[in-house]
This record gives structure tokens, C-alpha cells and sequence, in this order.
């Protein structure tokens, strides 16, 4: 298929990057450099994530020094956190397989990620995806959104944000079986990356019949450079 008729909307957490890494190097941060109790911070963070939700980190560490009347510190765990990040590598197993993927095969593509702002702005700076185009959403059912995009004649109208332009179909990855609600159907495609081994409250449901389950994403690029092909 002509490269101009599809594009590509990849997750960020848990898809591309590992969210437990960025959450464990921010929390240390903030407990070594500014006396942050990092067992308080694990003590919330498993709380929220025990109800299925999102843990707002960011804002969590930012409100409690505000609470303190230190707001000024929080510019410093921001600058710090990104320094640190330099020598680290964020992606998960296929993700720059993924993304080489993508290039090499001239595909668009951006990443349509869900979650508190300031948290999402911070953790895809410091994992070195804030270059790519990418939206922050501020609810779970990216389907239904990306339903939003198809125009009177079956096309997808992408926005700026991603890159704009217009598509015949899209193709999803992503870890949540929510963010499949109600997604486009055929021609439009997903995978949802799920390891059955390691399976989170909040990425666990139900899927339409034209998106596919696999385990990793080198599962998908293998799948995808098999149906690129294909004669």
C-alpha cells in the first residue's frame, strides 16, 4: 500500500517506552536531591495504580513542594531529571526497531499518548521522543478520538498536531484494550502489544475483530515487514 495512504499512531507508555523506569529514576531523584520521601511516592503511586488509574507523578512532586513553599525547586527536578536521562535508554525491547521501521519504509506515523500533561511533556523529553509529533490526551478512549478524524468520504482528516494530511486508513499500537474503543473499522487496523506474562489491571478488555494481539514489538515489525512483502 502507497505509503501516503495510511498513517501510524503509536502509545508511549508501556508501548515504546518503560514507564516503570522513568517513574523509579524520577522517584529517586526527587527522594536524593530533594528530600522527596520516595517511599511515600511508591506508597501513592501503588494505591492509584491498585483502583486501575493513573498516578500523576509530576503533579504529585510538584504540589508537595509547592506545599512546602519550595516551587522553585521543581524547575531544578525538571533540568535534573532530563540531565540524568541523557546517559539512559527508556525504549522497550522493538521500539527502535519499530521506529527504524517506520523510516525506513517512509511511513507517517506520530504518538498519541494519554495522562496527566505535565508528567507526559516531562517523560517524553527526558525518553527523547518529544522531536517526534505527538498529542497528550486527557482520556483513555483514543478510538473514539481517532473516530473524530473520518471525513464524509471514509477518509481520516489526521491533525496537525500529528503531522496533518489526510489518510485512507490508520493503524494503532498500543497496550490498552480501552484505547480500542470504538476505533474505525476495516480498512483501519490495530495491534494491541500485551504480554500475557505481565498484564496490568488498566491495559486488560476487549477488542474490536480488526486489531490483533501480540506479545512484543518485535512480534509487530516482524508482521509488519511481512505484509510489506507481500506482492
Amino acid at each position: 500500500m502507497d505509503e501516503n495512504t495510511e498513517f501510524y499512531i503509536i502509545d508511549f507508555d508501556r508501548t515504546l517506552a518503560d514507564s516503570d523506569k522513568l517513574i523509579e529514576v524520577f522517584i529517586e531523584i526527587a527522594d536524593k536531591y530533594f528530600h522527596i520521601s520516595s517511599d511515600q511516592i511508591r506508597k501513592v503511586d501503588a494505591e492509584v495504580k491498585q483502583r486501575g488509574d493513573t498516578f500523576l507523578l509530576a503533579t504529585y512532586v510538584r504540589d508537595h513542594l509547592s506545599s512546602e513553599n519550595r516551587l522553585d525547586d521543581w524547575q531544578g527536578m525538571e533540568k535534573m531529571f532530563i540531565h540524568e536521562s541523557r546517559a539512559l535508554n527508556y525504549q522497550l525491547d522493538g521500539a527502535n526497531e519499530l521506529l527504524e521501521w517506520m523510516d525506513e519504509n517512509n511511513k507517517r506515523y506520530g504518538i498519541l499518548t494519554y495522562g496527566d500533561s505535565l508528567w507526559q511533556r516531562l517523560k517524553l523529553t527526558a525518553a527523547g521522543f518529544n522531536h517526534v509529533h505527538h498529542i497528550i490526551m486527557d482520556h483513555k478512549e483514543k478510538g473514539r478520538f481517532i473516530s473524530g478524524w473520518r471525513q464524509q468520504d471514509g477518509t481520516f482528516n489526521i491533525p496537525k498536531e500529528l503531522g496533518g494530511g489526510v489518510a485512507e486508513r490508520v493503524i494503532m499500537i498500543d497496550d490498552k484494550a480501552v484505547s480500542f474503543l470504538d476505533y474505525p473499522d476495516r480498512p483501519s487496523h490495530g495491534y494491541w502489544v500485551l504480554d500475557s506474562g505481565h498484564e496490568l489491571l488498566s491495559q486488560k478488555g476487549t477488542v474490536p475483530d480488526n486489531v490483533t494481539r501480540y506479545s512484543n514489538l518485535n512480534e509487530v515489525v516482524q508482521k509488519l515487514n511481512e505484509d510489506v512483502d507481500k506482492p
